[in-house]
């Protein structure tokens, strides 16, 4: 879990994960879509980030939040959602 930034410097936070190299595509883009649907679910109606996935050839991927606003105040807000869903 960290604070990343978009190509435009906006504030993303994401939780990025890594599988045993030789993982299938499909394994990783269903655990990314797993823990995407598990920050939706934990989301706040309030809140208008949108939860996005990403992955790469080498079984890495990473679930991060497209801010609304990208404020700090709102890129804090997102990183204890996935503090608190990650431990």
């Amino acid at each position: 879990m960290s604070q990343g930034e978009s190509r435009y410097g906006s504030l993303e936070p994401q939780i990025k994960i890594r599988l045993p190299k030789g993982t299938s595509h499909r394994l990783v883009s269903a655990a990314l879509h797993k823990l995407a649907a598990d920050v939706e679910l934990a989301t706040p109606e309030r809140e208008r980030w949108v939860v996005q996935t990403e992955s790469f050839y080498d079984a890495r991927g990473r679930v991060y939040l497209e801010l609304s606003d990208a404020t700090p105040a709102e890129a804090e807000r997102g990183m204890a959602l996935l503090k608190k869903l990650v431990g």
